[in-house]
């Protein structure tokens, strides 16, 4: 054989083992990665809550607690979504809203309860009549624990919050659990608002002396069931 041919086989064969090895050090970036698939789910109505803290601005005024409940609601994890909230299922001072949001020590007669529940629900705050629904488009809800879209922990959703007729960007940050059924799995934000910037008005008595803050605390506790995946 050559010695100028024997000189080539033994380059190509040591080019044909470093090629592999090469290949397997390629930073990961270079790698191909399988696409991630956006997950969906539908919210469970039924056993989804959103409760609302109601502050005082006066030191005769009393805080609140209110519960409500969505309408309908979707969330695709890596994606959109959408969800509808009941404005007319929105009640105020039940022990367990009160419970939910710190105010479990002071009790609320049921009567009390149902005026703060008519006042919250008339033309001056809320106004159900001509607005039955809020909605939050959600423009975005992205993975902020670097975890894969759908999986625990934590998420930023960006998008457009619609109450009272008046529509404004909102953006929260929600957390995202298993839950002991498969197929389901649960997902809790808070974010914060003032009446004042949706044309509302803070509820007040006793000629001002007594008056809700304008500053509202808001939590959902959705409970999620899969749907189809995009």
């Amino acid at each position: 054989m050559h010695p100028d041919y024997r000189k080539y086989r033994i380059f190509v064969l040591a080019l044909a083992i470093a090629l592999p090895v090469s290949a397997l050090s390629l930073p990961a970036s270079a790698a191909q990665e399988p696409r991630r698939q956006a997950i969906s789910y539908v919210v469970d109505t039924e056993l989804s809550r959103i409760y609302v803290k109601v502050g005082t601005s006066t030191r005769l005024g009393h805080e609140h607690g209110v519960e409500g409940k969505l309408k309908s609601g979707k969330i695709t994890l890596g994606g959109e979504g959408e969800l509808v909230f009941d404005m007319a299922s929105f009640g105020a001072d039940s022990l367990a809203s009160r419970k939910r949001v710190g105010l479990e020590r002071r009790k609320v007669s049921e009567n009390e309860a149902k005026k703060v529940t008519a006042a919250m629900r008339g033309a001056d705050v809320l106004d159900v009549a001509q607005y039955p629904t809020a909605t939050y488009q959600i423009s975005s809800i992205q993975p902020l624990d670097k975890q894969a879209a759908g999986e625990p922990g934590t998420y930023q959703l960006e998008g457009r919050f619609t109450l009272h007729g008046v529509e404004k960007e909102l953006s929260l940050k929600a957390k995202l659990e298993r839950t002991d059924k498969e197929g389901q799995v649960r997902m809790t934000g808070t974010f914060t608002i003032k009446q004042t910037d949706y044309g509302m008005t803070p509820v007040s008595a006793a000629a001002g002396l007594a008056k809700v803050a304008d500053r509202l605390e808001i939590t959902g506790e959705l409970v999620l069931r899969a749907g189809s995946s995009k």
